[in-house]
């Protein structure tokens, strides 16, 4: 008797002509039964292959996945799939050929994938292969930019209209198995009446669009002379430059708003303060990124600004989870901890009262919603009311104990053990080809801890880091941040590359010791140049390319030394300052890098999410702020931590990057040192 044939992931995908991420992803999505495990190694069989190449089949054929895995479970090779096939797309247009057809760059292309508006027909990346009639799509796209209309509020409106037309299709497909059922499943009459219904439901509904939209337009656009000072839905902003400085942990100490944020940049004389929320952006799932970018263009064109025009741009603050759905193991996220409840996979708001200090003074901007029937001027007066009474009580600097202790460094802990033994495990993972280094993290706990001190004494010592707080109630999630994930400002895009990480020493000359000896190591430098090259990779994906030094500079912190490699590159505006690029949109492709995560990056997330034992939550993710204009500065949330100021209690992260030659005595060590970066500025 053969034995039946087996497959490891990557014989899987070359066989079924995917890529290794594709059936991953078709695996999250729960359209592809979850393979077999003997030991550390996962084994796919021949009906894994069959389900692959159905997916792809109906893929090819027009239905979504969420389609799909409905027809996968009642009517996959019925009435649905029969006509579907009748009607099947031309399939075999790759980017370069559909963006020619219709005459847009090719990043246009990578936008719309991105966003989620238009699904490759098979493939992915460079091997996607697209339907005759995404040309149409583009073009009215096209046509409509070339008209004035802002690309990003084309995405955000069709995103929206996208997911409503999900849902009609859900209905209808649900609407013709019913009517199957009632003419009695004789399916060549049946196929023939839907072959004449469709056309003609896609018409009426079409139809009845296009006179909706007409009629709604004509009746805002009336002859009611106040319509044009009413904003329905609309917001406004009001700035203003104060006449003195403001403490920003000062002002984030004396605020009760249920939402805050502090964000401190101390080297460049550069604070956010958000307090409260005017609007939220959160978007959830394997999209968000470029979801809340769409979105952070729409909410830009609802925005009216006023104030000074040298005033700073009206700012989202917030960040994303690591996971979009968290880590997903056999054990299940809920059940790991810590509790993020307040902080969901995507998390934007517009705050009601933003302070922003920087080189020029301090300004205040202040946010309101417009309700039907008021006046803009009404809104404004009453913005400018409120920002009186704030400027006539504003709060002291703060007044914190700056002094503490430097504690030793210490792995001990109740995860010391464990971590230890699962560091052991990827190794043994990394010798038996499943990846090439994977990001392992811990967590400790303190208690007696108070969030304020803890701020103003990350600020007093680590000047060259991003100093935050993202706060819900009485919970904290703050750190400092030596990471830059990606920052914007006009036109050119700044990221970085850092891994490899040393200690430091008693005295300078200890210092260049311990740098030129990570300079030095073939494990470090292997490990920081994972990190560069793919960062250069994801960049280029969105047609971003610049420059990247070949020797990496060596970037000292109060504990710490690590390998920084920066990367720069420039962005095309279109006139009036538009842009198609913004932080959130890079942040969707660099998002997680290798530093954080592993390589390569989808085999080393799967494996951190069967294997890793807490739920990471906001810890590695992007976190930050980005004005309505899509400039702004993300980080990468390490030493961090989570924090309820009513209990004292505190829960620290730490991460170190294991590859073939790690040792886990001294990975465990590592994680400990970058803990002091912490528990330094908890000591009584």
């Amino acid at each position: 008797m053969t034995d039946p044939v087996r497959y490891r992931v990557e014989e899987l995908a070359e066989a079924a002509e995917v890529a290794v991420d594709t059936v991953r992803y078709y695996q999250r999505r729960k359209l592809l039964a979850p393979p077999v495990r003997e030991g550390r190694v996962a084994w796919y069989g021949e009906a894994h292959l069959a389900r692959l190449r159905e997916v792809r089949h109906l893929a090819d054929t027009g239905f979504t996945l969420a389609q799909i895995k409905e027809l996968s479970t009642q009517d996959a090779t019925g009435l649905l799939a029969d006509l579907a096939s009748q009607h099947a797309a031309d399939p075999d247009l790759d980017k370069a050929e559909l963006a020619r057809r219709a005459e847009v760059p090719e990043f246009i292309v990578d936008l719309v994938v991105g966003a989620g508006l238009l699904v490759p027909s098979s493939g992915d990346g460079d091997t996607a292969r697209f339907p005759a009639d995404a040309v149409d799509m583009l073009v009215a796209a096209r046509t409509l930019v070339s008209e004035g209309v802002s690309l990003e509020e084309l995405t955000a409106l069709a995103m929206r209209h996208a997911t409503h037309v999900e849902d009609v299709i859900d209905d209808a497909i649900e609407l013709f198995k019913r009517h199957s059922d009632r003419r009695g499943g004789d399916r060549d009459e049946l196929i023939g009446l839907m072959h004449r219904l469709v056309p003609v439901a896609s018409v009426l509904v079409g139809r009845h669009f296009e006179r909706t939209l007409l009629t709604r337009a004509l009746a805002r656009m009336g002859d009611d002379a106040a319509a044009a000072d009413v904003l329905s839905g609309g917001l406004v902003v009001l700035a203003r430059r104060l006449d003195e400085r403001v403490d920003p942990l000062a002002v984030f100490a004396a605020a009760a708003d249920e939402h805050r944020t502090v964000w401190i940049r101390p080297d460049r004389g550069f604070s956010v303060v958000g307090l409260g929320a005017v609007e939220t952006i959160s978007p959830v799932g394997d999209g968000r990124f470029s979801a809340a970018s769409a979105s952070r263009a729409a909410l830009a064109a609802r925005v009216r600004r006023t104030g000074p025009s040298e005033a700073p741009a009206p700012m989202l603050v917030g960040g994303f989870s690591f996971s979009a759905s968290g880590w997903g193991g056999p054990s299940g996220a809920a059940g790991r901890g810590p509790d993020w409840s307040g902080f969901p996979e995507t998390h934007w708001v517009l705050p009601e009262l933003t302070f922003v200090d920087r080189v020029d003074g301090s300004w205040i901007l202040a946010a309101a919603r417009v309700v039907a029937g008021e006046q803009e001027s009404d809104a404004i007066d009453s913005l400018d009311r409120r920002i009186d009474a704030i400027c006539a009580d504003l709060p002291t600097p703060l007044d914190v104990d700056l002094d503490f202790d430097n504690g030793e460094v210490s792995s001990e802990g109740a995860t010391a053990a464990p971590y230890e033994a699962i560091v052991a495990d990827a190794v043994q993972s990394i010798a038996a080809g499943e990846f090439g280094k994977v990001v392992l993290a811990r967590t400790h706990d303190e208690v007696g801890v108070e969030p304020l001190t803890v701020l103003a004494r990350l600020r007093e010592r680590y000047p060259g880091c991003a100093i935050f707080s993202f706060a819900v109630g009485s919970r904290h999630f703050l750190g400092a941040s030596p990471e830059e994930l990606v920052s914007l400002d006009g036109r050119q895009v700044r990221t970085a590359a850092l891994a490899g990480t040393t200690g430091v020493g008693w005295d300078e000359t200890s210092d260049q010791g311990l740098a030129s000896e990570m300079l030095t190591s073939a494990k470090i430098r292997a490990e920081h140049q994972f990190v560069v090259d793919d960062i250069a990779n994801r960049l280029a994906a969105l047609g971003l390319v610049g420059e990247t030094p070949v020797e990496p500079e060596v970037l000292r912190l109060a504990r710490l030394q690590h390998l920084r490699t920066p990367i720069t590159a420039r962005i095309e505006r279109r006139a009036g300052g538009v842009s198609d690029m913004d932080v959130l949109r890079v942040a969707g492709v660099l998002h997680p890098t290798p530093a954080v995560a592993g390589t390569p990056t989808a085999a080393a997330v799967n494996w951190l999410e069967a294997r890793e034992a807490f739920d990471r939550g906001w810890y590695a993710s992007p976190v930050g702020w980005c004005d309505l204009d899509g400039n702004g500065e993300l980080r990468v949330a390490l030493r961090s931590a989570l924090v309820d100021a009513s209990s004292g209690h505190a829960t620290l992260f730490s991460g170190a990057g294991i590859v073939a030659e790690s040792v886990p005595a001294e990975e465990l060590t590592e994680t400990g040192v970058k803990l002091r970066a912490l528990l330094d500025v908890m000591d009584k």
